[in-house]
């Protein structure tokens, strides 16, 4: 007989340490933009074993907090009933679309030294997501990639060092053949910093409605628009009011497998 997880509803009480990982479990989201690794749960509370923090997680998802992943995800945690609210730290450039009103508190997620963030470092791949909580998508990754940043970013001068503040960089897989006059083939991953604004001819991460899609943001007169480089895909409106729509990157590179 299968085992049925309580709904959301009907959540049990918790005991003072699961309310502990808990909330290291909703801190570390707000602060990041994804969960924790079981190894990062282990280190923050100094578990003997990962099979403690599963155990921990075990009683969350029993009791109605959490819901894991049974991809095998690295950081396939998803906090129920919970929408991080990072706190603001630069506004977006100037653009010519920024996501709608109930989204524009969630600005991009915190900033770090250009020093703690150089180098080789594990980037997540986002999952599905809905456009009403752009941070949906980070919230169930598909897994992780590792890249070298400075690939990707170029170092500061040593003027502009001291004062640097590079952008959360995550990959998306391409999921269809849009953009292949572009060179952005289905199955390819795209690395994207991550931004809630566009400009004209940007390409663009963006959720539309439950789909992450990669396309070109353009603004023809007064319609915004998604565009492909393929001719058989239609232009997809955009209007600052739609809760259907929400960029949530920006394309800076591209990974293939051979």
């Amino acid at each position: 007989m299968k085992a049925h997880l309580p709904s959301p509803t009907a959540k049990q009480p918790l005991t003072v340490k699961q309310q502990e990982v808990l909330r290291f479990l909703q801190k570390y989201t707000e602060e990041h933009g994804f969960p924790p690794t079981i190894k990062e749960i282990g280190d923050r509370f100094s578990f003997a074993s990962t099979n403690a923090v599963t155990q921990y997680l075990l009683a969350l998802e029993r009791k109605g907090y959490i819901r894991r992943s049974t991809k095998g995800a690295s950081r396939g945690i998803q906090i129920l009933d919970f929408i991080p609210q990072p706190k603001p730290h630069h506004p977006p450039s100037t653009a010519s679309y920024s996501t709608p009103a109930h989204t524009k508190a969630l600005s991009s997620f915190p900033y770090h030294p250009y020093h703690q963030t150089h180098g080789v470092k594990n980037i997540i791949i986002v999952g599905e997501g809905i456009a009403q909580n752009p941070l949906s998508a980070f919230l169930s990754p598909r897994g992780q990639i590792r890249i070298d940043i400075e690939f990707f970013l170029p170092e500061p001068s040593s003027q502009e060092a001291t004062e640097y503040s590079p952008p959360q960089l995550f990959a998306a897989l391409v999921c269809d053949d849009a953009m292949r006059s572009d060179g952005l083939h289905e199955g390819d991953l795209v690395i994207a910093k991550q931004q809630f604004s566009a400009s004209h001819n940007d390409i663009v991460v963006a959720i539309v409605r439950d789909t992450v899609l990669v396309r070109r943001y353009r603004i023809l007169d007064t319609v915004h628009e998604l565009s492909a480089s393929a001719d058989s895909y239609s232009p997809i409106p955009l209007s600052p009011d739609s809760h259907s729509i929400a960029i949530i990157g920006i394309v800076i590179g591209q990974m293939r497998r051979i």
